[in-house]
C-alpha cells in the first residue's frame, strides 16, 4: 500500500488535475477559468475549514459518515495546491500510466501537446492566501 500524501515519491506531486476538452477551453476560455476558480476555492475550504467540507460531503450523499469525511479532510494536504508543480506532477503520474501500458503517448508529448497551464498559473495569484 502506498499513502501518496506522505510517502515518497507520492507525496511530491499533486494527487488530483482537472481535465477538459480541448475545444470547450478554446471556445470557452471564461467559462473555464470560472470552473477552475470554483473548484480551487472548494479544495481551500476543504483545507481552511475541514468540519464545514465534511459536513457538506455527508449531506449531499458522497460519504455516509461525517467522521470518515472529516478524517479525509484533515488527512489530504488540500492547501498544498499552491506548492505543487502542476507540470512536473502530470509527467510523474504520465510516466507511471506509460510504463504500465495504460497510455502510449511519453510524458513528453502530452505535456507538449495537451496542457495548458494558463489558468491555473493566473488563478494561483489571484487566489493568494
Amino acid at each position: 500500500m502506498v499513502n501518496s500524501t506522505v510517502d515518497r515519491p507520492w507525496s511530491q506531486y499533486c494527487c488530483c488535475l482537472v481535465g477538459a476538452n480541448r475545444e470547450f477551453v478554446r471556445k470557452h476560455p471564461a467559462a473555464t477559468k470560472r470552473a477552475l476558480r470554483a473548484l480551487l476555492k472548494a479544495v481551500n475550504v476543504c483545507a481552511v475549514e475541514p468540519e464545514r467540507a465534511a459536513t457538506m460531503t455527508v449531506e449531499k450523499g458522497v460519504v455516509p459518515r461525517y467522521e470518515i469525511a472529516l478524517q479525509v479532510m484533515k488527512d489530504v494536504p488540500y492547501a498544498r495546491w499552491r506548492d505543487y508543480d502542476a507540470e512536473d506532477s502530470l509527467r510523474f503520474y504520465a510516466l507511471r500510466l506509460h510504463e504500465a501500458g495504460i497510455i502510449r503517448s511519453s510524458p513528453q508529448k502530452i505535456s507538449a501537446q495537451g496542457t495548458d497551464w494558463r489558468f491555473l498559473n493566473e488563478l494561483k495569484k489571484e487566489l493568494k492566501g
